[in-house]
């Protein structure tokens, strides 16, 4: 193989190529990617990379002197192309399994490893399918990935859940145990089996998420009950679902709180970030004091100080308090981007509901902590 590439487009490629490795010592030749030129395109060239659970394919535009494919080590030729300042990479193979780079005045040998031994990649026609915009797209990652799991006691809770409402809306939602976050989105078009839901793991929404913009305008969604693919423009992603039943959360949603309380986001942020700063424990509880007009915000008292600190709150019932984990108020708090935001509350041991006045389609509901101070 003999091709030309041009240095920032090789390594935006690599980057990406590099986030989807198997980085373990465990499976040697996880740690490698795949470059191959492609038939009937004389134009671009292929990068694919996977981890077994998460799989990358990218074209990007390259001048193609000698057809090939070659199977590198991915984090070694990144590191390499990161620091080369000449537009052009002039990339060789040899038979010897050899790869030479040449950019400017630089020139290096890498060895290479058979590309018959690399896991390959296969795209698949996949029977359910939706197109979502990628603004939206977005929008439906960041504000429910922050309530899933991030460690394996729970399997089913480690990702996103993906359904269709009655309505032919698409529901994304996700929760801990302790949390809840939920977006109900309509989609430019969508072939869905009414009462199917999957769940996507973790990783491969934060890789789509992180490179979401190179997809263009739409990301086309694709499935079945094994896999999921995104792609859109030159890039496509294919991840392993997580098997399970995702647990039914209609139950955990209130319907029944009437104690509703409107407050201004920044200033609600700015009060938590102050008294939860001193907090030596793992939760960072946080009392919350709701009178008339009035949120009034509390440490926990103990030997390595307190805080209080008070803001105006659109509130006008009965005096009562509730305990959070800080964290997960700041977590919530920093998806939504109205400038007010409300809390449907209904006692101190209750779920509480947050979303924003202007949004209907997200909300979250965070479980109260049990304060003692």
């Amino acid at each position: 193989m003999e091709i030309i590439l041009n240095r920032e487009l090789l390594s935006d490629a690599l980057q990406n190529i590099n986030s989807v490795v198997d980085k373990s010592s465990t499976k040697p030749i996880l740690s490698n990617f795949v470059m191959r030129t492609l038939e009937g395109e004389k134009s671009k060239v292929e990068f694919s990379s996977t981890d077994y659970e998460l799989s990358l394919v990218e074209k990007i535009d390259a001048e193609v002197k000698e057809t090939g494919s070659i199977c590198v080590n991915a984090k070694k030729v990144f590191d390499i192309v990161k620091e080369l300042r000449d537009d052009k990479v002039y990339i060789r193979s040899t038979e010897q399994l050899w790869i030479h780079i040449t950019c400017g005045s630089s020139e290096l040998r890498l060895p290479s490893v058979e590309v018959g031994l690399y896991p390959q990649t296969v795209l698949e026609e996949l029977p359910e399918s939706l197109k979502i915009s990628v603004e939206d797209f977005k929008s439906c990652i960041d504000m429910t990935l922050f309530a899933a799991m991030t460690n394996e006691s729970r399997r089913n809770l480690m990702g996103v859940c993906l359904s269709l409402t009655s309505d032919q809306k698409t529901r994304w939602i996700s929760t801990d145990g302790h949390r809840l976050a939920q977006v109900v989105m309509p989609v430019k078009e969508q072939v869905f089996s009414e009462g199917k839901e999957v769940i996507i793991p973790r990783k491969a929404l934060t890789e789509v998420r992180r490179t979401a913009d190179i997809f263009g305008k739409i990301v086309n969604i694709s499935f079945d009950s094994r896999v999921m693919q995104f792609s859109g423009g030159d890039i496509t992603y294919k991840t392993r679902l997580i098997e399970g039943k995702f647990p039914n959360c209609d139950p955990i949603i209130p319907k029944d709180n009437n104690l509703e309380i409107s407050v201004n986001r920044e200033s609600f942020v700015n009060s938590l970030r102050i008294v939860s700063s001193i907090s030596m424990e793992k939760l960072r509880p946080v009392k919350i004091i709701f009178s008339h007009g009035l949120l009034r915000l509390e440490s926990e008292k103990a030997d390595y100080g307190e805080v209080v600190d008070e803001i105006e709150a659109g509130y006008e019932g009965e005096n009562f308090q509730i305990g959070f984990n800080s964290r997960y108020l700041l977590d919530v708090l920093g998806v939504i981007e109205s400038d007010e935001i409300l809390l449907n509350c209904k006692n101190s041991m209750s779920p509480t509901i947050i979303k924003s006045p202007r949004d209907e389609s997200f909300i979250s509901v965070i479980m109260p902590l049990r304060v003692e101070w």
